[in-house]
């Protein structure tokens, strides 16, 4: 099970957020992901395989192609070697695919240069099902892997998002998802496990120690 851990409340201080970056080092995390505000700071304090993202243009996705290049090129030069991209909600909801299609590649050329992994937030409730479709289509097409149904900035219900991330896994070729919703019990990890989805995201400390706790018992069956 892929796990992500990320910051998202900017009201959180450097020295907050160091504090939260202790508490879950014990845990088995495959990348850790904030705003550029941390990166610089936190670069010195990840080891190992864990991956450091930085959020690109978060939440909505709303600056223009060459704002959002220049902040990928900036969360680069301060220690990220990893994106997490909101993709742009008005280009989405207004199908302009074409746009959607410079957008990925302006940011993919600069990543595919500098050996940078990019993962795009989608936020499957303002998008209808044939635009989640096309946007896998085009995310498959450019070999997009990691896919967030949403961003988890907004209250969201774990069933519905996990019946997104469902659609959007069975309608493309090869992309691996990562439920975002709110899930912090055995019910839900169980859920969410029998989806069978890549992996899950959470902001959650307290989450994050239950599923530690949730997988050990599992293991020890």
């Amino acid at each position: 099970m892929y796990i992500d851990f990320a910051i998202i409340n900017t009201e959180t201080s450097e020295a907050e957020a160091k504090t939260i970056l202790q508490e879950i080092k014990q845990f088995p995390i495959n990348s850790i992901t904030v705003p550029f505000y941390l990166i610089r700071s936190f670069k010195s304090l990840i080891s190992g395989d864990t991956k450091l993202s930085c959020l690109i243009d978060y939440p909505l996705g709303i600056s223009d192609i060459k704002t959002r290049r220049y902040a990928i090129e900036q969360a680069y030069s301060a220690g990220a070697n990893t994106v997490d991209i909101s993709m742009p909600q008005n280009l989405a909801a207004n199908r302009k695919y074409d746009k959607i299609r410079d957008d990925i590649k302006a940011c993919l050329d600069y990543c595919n240069d500098n050996n940078i992994e990019m993962r795009y937030i989608l936020e499957y409730r303002v998008f209808d099902h044939y635009c989640l479709k096309k946007i896998c289509e085009i995310f498959d097409n450019n070999n997009i892997k990691f896919i967030y149904p949403s961003s988890g900035y907004f209250i969201d219900n774990l069933a519905d998002n996990i019946l997104a991330s469902i659609f959007l896994h069975q309608n493309s070729k090869d992309l691996n998802i990562l439920c975002t919703g709110n899930m912090w019990c055995d019910k839900h990890f169980e859920t969410m496990i029998k989806s069978g989805l890549f992996g899950f995201r959470t902001s959650s400390v307290h989450s994050l120690k239950n599923f530690a706790a949730f997988n050990s018992s599992l293991n020890k069956k």
